[in-house]
């Protein structure tokens, strides 16, 4: 009777021991995990319907490579590839490419209190100052989140707490560009920005609408089909 007795407080003992974690960092914590099962059960549908509506039709029959030329080349480079088609017919695609093996990754980054962190720079190809996000080159080798990361401090001069890396996408259809989409939470400006010779990055903080409304804005930004991607995954659409 007397162990049960001493079991029994021992245990009201540890069941009254207040928790050393703060309330708010446990719903916090509480609330991620449901939103991250949340988002993982959602991705996971949508993959399977995704799934379920290709498996409707089939797919053209591939074309074969019969053969590539260099062309242009510096750090952009053009190719000049031979395909043979189903029918028969022999056809020539110009495909864009950056160094062999070299890809790119985008940075949203949020602040603490939900802002976007953007950069304006002069772009060469629209000729003008844009909005982008942050971003860059992924070394051969080089893990894609902690090139993110890196890219994200050189270009802003913030620093993040998280960066998850969360897909990617070729740069476009006559590309081998692959572009890394990730995401950077905790994101605060102590960090030192590190502009490439050809840079003139300007870090601009925007709200998620004004971020929204510069997506719609014809010329305003590049990298868009990243931005959204990212968005989506953030669960700010």
């Amino acid at each position: 009777m007397t162990d049960r007795l001493e079991s029994s407080a021992a245990t009201d003992e540890v069941a009254a021991e207040p928790s050393h974690r703060p309330f708010h960092e446990s719903a916090h914590e509480s609330a991620h995990e449901s939103a991250h099962e949340s988002a993982h059960e959602s991705a996971h549908e949508s993959a399977h319907e995704l799934a379920h509506e290709l498996a409707r039709s089939a797919d053209p029959a591939p074309w074969e490579l019969l053969g590539e030329e260099p062309g242009f080349q510096r750090f952009l480079t053009v190719r000049l590839r031979r395909y043979r088609m189903p029918d028969g017919r022999e056809v020539d695609w110009d495909v864009l490419g950056p160094e062999a093996g070299i890809s790119a990754v985008t940075v949203l980054p949020l602040t603490p209190e939900g802002r976007i962190v953007t950069i304006r720079m002069f772009r060469a190809g629209p000729d003008s100052i844009v909005t982008n996000l942050p971003g860059g080159r992924v070394e051969p080798g080089e893990d894609v989140a902690v090139a993110g990361a890196r890219e994200l401090e050189e270009e802003t001069g913030y620093t993040c707490e998280t960066l998850d890396v969360v897909g990617w996408q070729w740069s476009g259809s006559s590309s081998t560009f692959r572009k890394y989409v990730a995401i950077a939470r905790g994101c605060r400006p102590d960090g030192k920005q590190q502009l490439d010779e050809a840079e003139d990055c300007v870090p601009v903080e925007l709200s998620v609408d004004a971020f929204r409304a510069e997506l719609r804005t014809p010329g305003a930004m590049t990298g868009i089909d990243a931005a959204y991607l990212a968005l989506d995954h953030a669960g700010l659409l």
